[in-house]
């Protein structure tokens, strides 16, 4: 399992390795110098929407941030990568537990995730959260309440699901007297293409 000391170390050396500085890495990201430092540091286990960000800022995938390697085979024919019971990487934050599956492929089209859910009321939640891309969650066990920023609340039993933005804030909350238990599969957000207007010179 990785905890919060593994990804804080993770963090911080490929922050390094490319010669970013806490505040760098903030203006790339979006997200708070002291956000990062606590992070790095093992202080503090950041959510989905913080983790999309900080890929995002160091020009990653989510799959190169979490994964144990930065680099793998991404050949098309070899992406068949099966997940056991209790494979993927844990990080236990305040609302959920989340456990991301197949985290050895890094340049995944989507991120498959299964998580507990903690929160037990929307006060209890805080902020919503929001990320780019898009997801879909399924309720595996127990009842959830899903917050929106444009929506009524929406409660979903076993076996029922949902689709939406993840640029829209949202939450789940457990609305039973015990953690629910759900799989989510979220999209990376779509990455722009950096080109120069103008091309330099090629050799030959």
């Amino acid at each position: 399992m990785t905890t919060a000391r593994d990804l804080g170390a993770r963090l911080r050396h490929l922050r390094k390795a490319r010669q970013l500085t806490l505040s760098g890495l903030a203006s790339l990201s979006g997200v708070a110098v002291s956000t990062i430092s606590k992070i790095e540091n093992g202080a503090l286990s950041p959510t989905l929407d913080r983790v999309l960000r900080l890929a995002e800022g160091l020009d990653l995938t989510i799959g190169q941030l979490i994964g144990d390697a930065e680099s793998g085979n991404d050949s098309p024919n070899s992406r068949f990568v099966p997940s056991r019971h209790g494979d993927g990487i844990v990080i236990d934050t305040r609302n959920y537990v989340y456990r991301y599956l197949c985290a050895e492929l890094t340049n995944k089209r989507m991120v498959p995730i299964h998580a507990r859910i903690k929160a037990s009321s929307i006060k209890e939640f805080g902020q919503l959260e929001k990320h780019g891309g898009e997801e879909f969650l399924i309720v595996m066990d127990g009842e959830i309440v899903v917050h929106s920023e444009f929506y009524a609340p929406v409660t979903l039993k076993r076996g029922e699901s949902i689709y939406l933005d993840s640029t829209m804030g949202h939450a789940y909350v457990s609305a039973g007297d015990r953690d629910a238990e759900v799989f989510c599969i979220c999209t990376e957000p779509q990455r722009i293409e950096r080109t120069d207007e103008v091309q330099p010179p090629q050799p030959g």
